[in-house]
C-alpha cells in the first residue's frame, strides 16, 4: 500500500521557465556566443544525453554562467489544488537539492504546511543522486521503500536513485530535463507525465 508521494521541487513543483529564459538571454550576450537557435540545439542534445544543458552548453561554449534566479522561480500552474487532493490519501514529502531557507521558500509559496517531511539538500548535508538522501526521508517517513512514491524532472538526479532503492518513480517532463533518454539509465521510471497534474492519473 501505498502511503508516501516524495517531490523533488526545480521543475517538477516549481515552474523554472523564467530562470532558463534569464540564463539562456545572458548567454547570447557573452562574446563568442552562438545564435539562439543553435545554443538551444545544444541545449537539448545534452539533455538527450541526461547531462546538465545551461552548465555543460556554457563549458562548451566556452561562456561564463551565472547564479540562479530565485526571484523569478513560481509554482506550476494547479500545483496547490493537486496537493490537495492527494493530501487527502497520502503523506507527503520532499526530497530536493535545494539551497538554505527551502522551508521559508515553501511557506512564501503557500504549500508548506502540505508537507510532512521536507528534505533538502543544503540542510542534510546530501544531495540527490546520493541514495543517502533518499534513505532519510524514507527513515523520516516512517515507511518502506515501496510504500513510496518519488516524483522528479530528472531521470539521474530523481528516477534511477529512488529506483533503485525500492521506490515507485514517476518521471514528469517538465523543464530542461524533459529531453532525457531514459534508455540510458538503469531503473526505468514506472510511469511518465507530461505535467504535473497529469499525476492525479496515475495515482
Amino acid at each position: 500500500m501505498i502511503k508516501y508521494i516524495f517531490f523533488d521541487l526545480g521543475s517538477t513543483l516549481i515552474d523554472e521557465s523564467e530562470c532558463i529564459e534569464y540564463r539562456i538571454q545572458n548567454l547570447l550576450k557573452q562574446p563568442n556566443a552562438p545564435d539562439r537557435e543553435s545554443l538551444e540545439r545544444k541545449m537539448i542534445e545534452l539533455a538527450s544525453q541526461n547531462k546538465l544543458p545551461y552548465k555543460d552548453a556554457a563549458k562548451e561554449y566556452g561562456l561564463e554562467t551565472i547564479r540562479w534566479p530565485k526571484h523569478l522561480e513560481k509554482l506550476y500552474e494547479g500545483v496547490t489544488e493537486l496537493l490537495n487532493k492527494l493530501k487527502t490519501r497520502y503523506k507527503l514529502g520532499i526530497i530536493a537539492n535545494q539551497s538554505l531557507g527551502t522551508e521559508q521558500r515553501l511557506k512564501e509559496y503557500g504549500i508548506h504546511y502540505f508537507f510532512d517531511v521536507i528534505i533538502a539538500s543544503a540542510e542534510v548535508g546530501l544531495e540527490k543522486p546520493n541514495p543517502e538522501i533518499f534513505k532519510l526521508a524514507i527513515k523520516s517517513a516512517g515507511c518502506n521503500p515501496d510504500e513510496a512514491y518519488m516524483v522528479g524532472d530528472r531521470l539521474d538526479n530523481d528516477i534511477e536513485p529512488a529506483g533503485e532503492l525500492g521506490m515507485h518513480t514517476i518521471w514528469v517532463r517538465q523543464g530542461s530535463f524533459a529531453y532525457g533518454n531514459i534508455d540510458l539509465i538503469k531503473i526505468k521510471p514506472e510511469f511518465i507525465a507530461d505535467s504535473i497534474r497529469e499525476i492525479l492519473e496515475i495515482l
